[in-house]
């Protein structure tokens, strides 16, 4: 079951544009999305976790920390949603999913991780495969202007929301906020994601109210399936299968976004844009697997020399 629940939860990540767009289309702003995906989810989280018998109760310390971390995680999905206007929906997805490269740089830089050929190599890749995205994608449904500024200004968010997401993933770890169960921080995150939202969208007058039963049920929709049901089947996943293998098949969530931008929204597709696809792909499961690999390496290496590895 723990690779279902793995290809379920990218696969409802990968569903973000399918809900999101058609609700930015009927003039809702990315950041009144954001706040009705984020209110929706903390009150189905918060009836899950009290049916449960859960204890919201934490301390003060881990609420300033998990503010700070929903801030991140916030300003990610924000980029990430406004991105759509200004590249296709599988673009966008793609870049964004370059975020455990940038995990692995930031562990690199400020908490000692070695910097391996394997990082090394996966970082090459993803640049290859931005540069593939960057010059083989059309303009998304932005405002009018040239092509390539489109794509450029695009292609910033969607690596700048990519930075925001390796930050929150990164925090998760630097923080250390104990007695937090993983639904429960999850809960947290999008409690305070929610108000975040909601005072971007008062302070910049771009919030509405939903006005139709189509907006509610698009917006319960993109809540309950992107939010909840994509973030709980993931922590099962991880339960049973463990972070590396669930990370690795997340690459299903890029390939969902694609197949949707094709099929629903006619979004353009072009053997660049593929070939930038798996380059991407091929870099974040090279990241995962790097220490598999490095251990079957080393394994060779003392197979060969008749020397036991060491652990």
């Amino acid at each position: 079951m723990g690779f279902f629940y793995s290809l379920l939860s990218s696969a409802a990540f990968g569903l973000i544009p399918l809900f999101s767009l058609p609700l930015m289309a009927q003039g809702l702003s990315p950041a009144t999305v954001l706040f009705y995906r984020f209110f929706i989810a903390t009150v189905v989280l918060g009836l899950f976790l009290i049916f449960r018998g859960e204890r919201f109760y934490t301390s003060g310390r881990n609420l300033l920390k998990l503010a700070g971390m929903s801030l991140m995680y916030t300003l990610a999905a924000l980029l990430f949603i406004e991105a759509f206007t200004h590249l296709p929906s599988g673009v966008v997805a793609t870049l964004q999913f370059s975020y455990p490269v940038m995990v692995m740089l930031i562990m690199t830089a400020f908490y000692h991780e070695r910097f391996s050929w394997i990082t090394a190599v996966a970082v090459v890749l993803a640049i290859a495969g931005v540069y593939l995205l960057s010059n083989g994608s059309p303009a998304g449904g932005g405002p009018a202007g040239s092509a390539a500024g489109i794509n450029a200004f695009g292609l910033m968010l969607a690596l700048s929301s990519a930075v925001c997401n390796a930050i929150y993933i990164t925090s998760i770890y630097a923080a250390r906020i104990t007695n937090v169960t993983g639904l429960m921080l999850t809960f947290y995150v999008m409690a305070f994601g929610a108000l975040c939202s909601l005072v971007n969208s008062l302070a910049s007058g771009t919030f509405q109210l939903l006005s139709s039963w189509k907006e509610l049920a698009l917006a319960l929709l993109l809540a309950v399936i992107t939010a909840v049901i994509s973030n709980y089947t993931l922590i099962l996943a991880v339960q049973r299968i463990g972070s590396t293998l669930t990370s690795v098949l997340g690459v299903l969530e890029p390939v969902t976004a694609v197949i949707v931008g094709i099929l629903v929204f006619k979004e353009p597709f072009s053997l660049p844009l593929l070939l930038g696809i798996v380059l991407i792909a091929a870099s974040v499961v090279l990241i995962m697997l790097g220490g598999h690999i490095r251990l079957l390496l080393a394994r060779r290496k003392a197979a060969k020399l008749d020397i036991p590895p060491s652990n």
